[in-house]
């Protein structure tokens, strides 16, 4: 069985009360549906992501610009210390 698509979760920005941003790294498509919201590997949050925001690369580097999925279910940003915990976003099913 193939591992599901695992975006490691960089920042998380809440647009309103009905759309939140999470920001990161994966590789491969960024499919709607259900995705869990993991804390240290701990399901904290099954998401309904809609699909990944367009952003532009900077002008500057060859780095790929990080990649942003779009959530209709709210998160507590507050919950999360992202330079000490593992934050991803793991594809369900």
């Amino acid at each position: 069985m193939p591992e599901a698509p695992t975006m490691q979760v960089l920042d998380i920005i809440v647009m309103s009360p009905k759309e939140t941003f999470l920001v990161g790294r994966l590789e491969g498509p960024m499919k709607p549906g259900l995705w869990e919201l993991r804390l240290n590997e701990e399901v904290v949050a099954t998401l309904d992501i809609t699909g990944e925001a367009q952003i532009e690369a900077g002008r500057k580097g060859k780095l790929q610009p990080p990649r942003v999925a779009v959530s209709r279910t709210p998160v507590e940003k507050s919950r999360f210390d992202f330079t000490r915990d593992e934050v991803t976003l793991v594809r369900v099913g």
